[in-house]
């Protein structure tokens, strides 16, 4: 099936649009080892996977005026409204 796009004002065929002249992608990202798993992180995407598995953050990623200890504390706050107390499972029910 051929596809076709919109380059410059015109309707081609898809595989017309691909520049081979500037060559393949290559990531500048540097590789380094997780300090949570030890393995080596060499993409954008395993960077992802491997902060999202243990529950952790960039602060480089969240901006300059994310409050993170405002939100840790809110969260604390939903957690406790959600779970019962001890008292609460002594009260009477009745």
């Amino acid at each position: 099936m051929t596809v076709y796009v919109y380059r410059d004002g015109q309707l081609v065929e898809k595989h017309q649009t691909v520049d081979r002249a500037e060559g393949p992608y290559i990531s500048r990202f540097e590789s380094y080892e997780s300090p949570v798993t030890g393995k080596t992180i060499s993409s954008d995407r395993q960077r992802e996977v491997d902060l999202f598995k243990s529950s952790a953050y960039d602060a480089r990623d969240v901006g300059p005026n994310h409050d993170i200890s405002r939100a840790k504390e809110a969260r604390k706050a939903e957690n406790a409204r959600q779970r019962p107390t001890q008292l609460d499972f002594w009260r009477d029910r009745n």
